[in-house]
C-alpha cells in the first residue's frame, strides 16, 4: 500500500525540487500538497495545473487542517524558510499550513532552505534545536546558493529525501571539538581544535539520512537534527562513547583528545606560590579501548600530524578500521580548508586536495560508507 505523504511548500527558489521530488516519485507515493501563499510565486505553471494545490481554507469543505492532518503518513515540508521555521518552533497557526503542522501527530520532516547568513543566525539555530526535540530536520547541506553564493543553506535534494523517508539508515557517532582537562578549578589545557571538520562530517550525514549522535566538547555549539551530548575532558567524553554507543554502526572519532591527563588540585593555584611543576601522564588512547569493547562498530580515526608519513603503525595500534591523517603545519587549525590522507590497514585510500572541510567531509563519507 502507498503511503499518504502531506508536502508542505513555502515561499523559496527551492521549491523546484518540490516539483521535482512529485514527478520523480509520483507512482511511489500518495501526494496531497499544500503550500503557502507566498510558495505559489516559486511554483511552476504546469505544477500548479496539473496538481491539486491547496492553499486556503476554503479550497477543501469541512475542516481542512483536520482532514490533511488525518489523511497523511507523512509530513514533507520541503523547503522550509526561515519565516515557516520560526512560527511553528513559537506555535503560531496563522494559515493553513501552520495550523496543519500544529494538528500532525506523526513523522514530520523538516528540510531547511535559506541563504548561510539566515540559515547561521542565531534565532534561526535556536529554532531548528528545539524544533530538532519533536520533529525530524534534514539538512540544509553546503553547496551553492542563490545569486551565485556558496555555503550551508541549500536544501537537500529529491532523492536525498526518498532515501531518508523510505528506510531507516545507520546511526552514526560523531566526536567533534577539543578536550579540556583541568589544572585546578580555574585553570585547564587543551588544544586549539575549532570542530570544524566534525561539524562538517555530522552536517554531512545528516544531510543523507543517517541518524546522528553528535558529542560535541562544551565550547562548541550542537546541531540542528543530531542527538547532540556536550563533554570537557576526555574521561567525560569516553563515557558518552560508551553510554551511546548501543546500536550503532559507525564512530567518527575527529574530537581531538588530549595525549596528556594530570592529577587537578582542589582551588586554584595562586601564582603567589611561585613556579610550579605539572605532572602530565599518558592518556588512554580512547578509540583504541572504544574498539576492544565494541569490535562490531566501524571505527574512523582522525590524526593531526606535523608530517606527512602515512602512519599505518599508528591505525593498527588503535586497531582502527580507517585513519585519517592531516598536517596540522599545513592546514592550521581553525581554518576552513583541509588536507587529508585515509588509510585503511594496507593502503592509502584517499590523498585530497586543499579544499573546503564540507567537501572532505563528502568525500570521507563517500569512502567510508560506500
Amino acid at each position: 500500500m502507498k503511503k499518504n505523504i502531506l508536502l508542505g511548500l513555502t515561499g523559496s527558489i527551492a521549491c523546484s525540487k518540490a516539483e521535482q521530488f512529485v514527478k520523480n516519485y509520483k507512482n511511489n507515493f500518495n501526494f496531497k500538497i499544500l503550500a503557502s501563499h507566498s510558495s505559489l510565486n516559486y511554483l511552476s505553471k504546469d505544477f500548479i495545473d496539473n496538481n491539486d494545490v491547496i492553499t486556503d481554507w476554503e479550497d477543501i469543505e469541512g475542516s481542512p487542517h483536520i482532514e490533511l492532518a488525518r489523511f497523511a503518513d507523512t509530513f514533507l515540508i520541503y523547503p522550509a524558510t526561515a519565516n515557516f521555521i520560526a512560527k511553528v518552533n513559537t506555535g503560531i497557526a496563522d494559515d493553513l499550513l501552520t495550523s496543519t503542522v500544529l494538528m500532525f501527530t506523526k513523522a514530520l520532516y523538516i528540510c531547511p532552505a535559506m541563504h548561510e547568513e539566515m540559515y547561521l543566525n542565531p534565532k534561526t539555530q535556536r529554532s531548528l534545536l528545539e524544533l530538532s526535540q519533536d520533529y525530524f530536520i534534514l539538512g540544509p547541506r553546503f553547496g551553492k546558493l542563490d545569486i551565485g553564493d556558496e555555503g550551508y543553506g541549500r536544501m537537500i535534494e529529491p532523492k536525498e529525501l526518498y532515501d531518508t523517508i523510505s528506510k531507516i539508515r545507520d546511526k552514526i557517532i560523531v566526536t567533534s571539538g577539543p578536550t579540556i582537562e583541568p589544572i585546578d578549578d580555574v585553570k585547564v589545557i587543551s588544544n586549539q581544535s575549532s570542530g570544524k571538520q566534525g561539524k562538517a562530517i555530522a552536517h554531512e550525514l545528516l544531510t543523507r539520512g543517517y541518524e546522528v549522535i553528535y558529542l560535541h566538547s562544551a565550547n562548541i555549539l550542537p546541531i540542528p537534527g543530531a542527538e547532540n551530548y556536550s563533554f570537557n575532558t576526555s574521561a567525560e567524553l569516553f563515557n558518552l562513547m560508551i553510554e551511546v554507543s548501543i546500536d550503532t554502526a559507525y564512530i567518527f572519532m575527529v574530537a581531538a583528545v588530549s595525549d596528556f591527563i594530570l592529577d587537578k588540585e582542589t582551588g586554584k593555584i595562586s601564582r603567589g606560590n611561585g613556579d610550579i611543576n605539572l605532572n602530565l601522564r599518558e592518556n588512554t588512547d580512547l578509540i583504541k579501548e572504544f574498539k576492544a569493547k565494541f569490535p562490531h562498530i566501524v571505527t574512523i580515526s582522525f590524526s593531526a600530524q606535523t608530517d606527512n608519513l602515512n602512519n599505518f603503525e599508528k591505525l593498527r595500534s588503535k586497531n582502527s578500521d580507517y585513519l585519517v591523517i592531516n598536517n596540522i603545519i599545513q592546514n592550521k587549525f581553525g581554518s576552513n580548508e583541509n588536507q587529508v590522507k585515509v588509510l585503511d590497514k594496507d593502503n592509502v585510500l584517499l590523498s585530497s586536495d586543499v579544499t573546503t572541510k564540507n567537501t572532505i567531509a563528502s568525500e570521507i563519507i563517500d569512502l567510508v560508507l560506500s
